[in-house]
């Protein structure tokens, strides 16, 4: 009866622990371009964020690039999607759809 507590009990720990997310933690980057800051918003000194999710496919390279969020709205997409689409990453066994935060600041930091 004690065995069949401890497994229980010890099953009931597991199925609260959470998984890791296998394939975020595989992904690791060989390459990622910095994104050429829009002209108009480096002159007025405009700073911002763009969220983009995308595909790394088996070979490390980066396909389906979208905009999930961007603040201010359209002033940073088309650039922070051109660096993301730049990126590699090492080889993994099945394509990984991920999200990462593309910063922009006039200042650099």
């Amino acid at each position: 009866a004690r065995e069949a507590a401890a497994r229980q009990a010890a099953a009931q720990q597991a199925a609260a622990t959470p998984a890791p997310a296998p394939a975020q933690r595989n992904l690791r980057p060989i390459s990622m371009a910095s994104p050429r800051y829009p002209p108009d918003a480096l002159r007025a000194g405009t700073s911002g964020e763009v969220l983009v999710e995308f595909t790394v496919g088996t070979d490390g390279s980066v396909t389906d690039a979208r905009v999930l969020r961007a603040n201010p709205a359209r002033t940073f997409d088309r650039e922070a999607l051109n660096a993301v689409r730049r990126w590699r990453f090492e080889p993994v066994d099945a394509p990984v759809t991920t999200r990462r935060t593309v910063a922009f600041n006039p200042g650099g930091g």
